[in-house]
């Protein structure tokens, strides 16, 4: 075999195997994984994002924005204690990823709301300008009978976004605030 015959067969056989290899295609890295998975949520295919997900945090346990993903779809199927283990371990690798920190606090409010007050001050502290958490502060701090600070944090709230002035309460003088869209009984006399 002369030697531009084997220059011809040793790149044949390389064509061949870099086009066995192009059709094999390239392994999913936890971060297309994590790109599926929100393309499929986006699409409302929940169940689909969900082992999408899982498969992410397999490849890469320190993927916290795969943890977070999952816990947003554990939110929506109404598995708030999933979202709250998925919430944690995402703070556990990075303890400064805000809409993680919010997720937590909206999920354990109802259970522990001095614990939800700490989350809500860490989000402010790290993003100021998070209008849901003011907003969220306030109702922590309403149910803490701390009227007057609940209504500083929701004016900063609709400062930083007017469309949330829909969910401020309403207070009439000499009785306690209420949530727009809830009716107070009235006397006809």
């Amino acid at each position: 075999m002369t030697s531009a015959m084997r220059r011809s067969v040793t790149a044949f056989t390389l064509s061949m195997v870099a086009a066995g290899v192009a059709a094999c295609g390239t392994p999913p890295t936890s971060a297309s994984l994590v790109s599926q998975g929100l393309k499929a949520q986006l699409a409302g295919d929940e169940s689909t994002a969900q082992s999408t997900y899982q498969q992410a945090i397999k490849l890469d346990p320190n993927n916290a924005v795969a943890h977070y993903d999952l816990g947003t779809v554990y939110d929506r199927r109404g598995s708030p204690s999933q979202a709250v283990s998925e919430y944690t371990a995402t703070l556990v690798i990075d303890p400064t990823f805000t809409d993680a920190l919010f997720n937590l606090a909206v999920d354990t409010a109802r259970v522990d709301s001095a614990g939800a007050e700490k989350l809500y001050l860490r989000v402010l502290t790290l993003q100021p300008s998070f209008a849901s958490a003011w907003l969220n502060l306030g109702f922590i701090l309403q149910g803490q009978n701390k009227l007057s600070q609940a209504r500083l944090d929701w004016t900063k709230a609709v400062a930083l976004d007017a469309t949330l002035a829909s969910h401020v309460p309403t207070t009439t003088p000499g009785r306690a605030p209420r949530r727009p869209g809830h009716s107070v009984a009235t006397s006809s006399r």
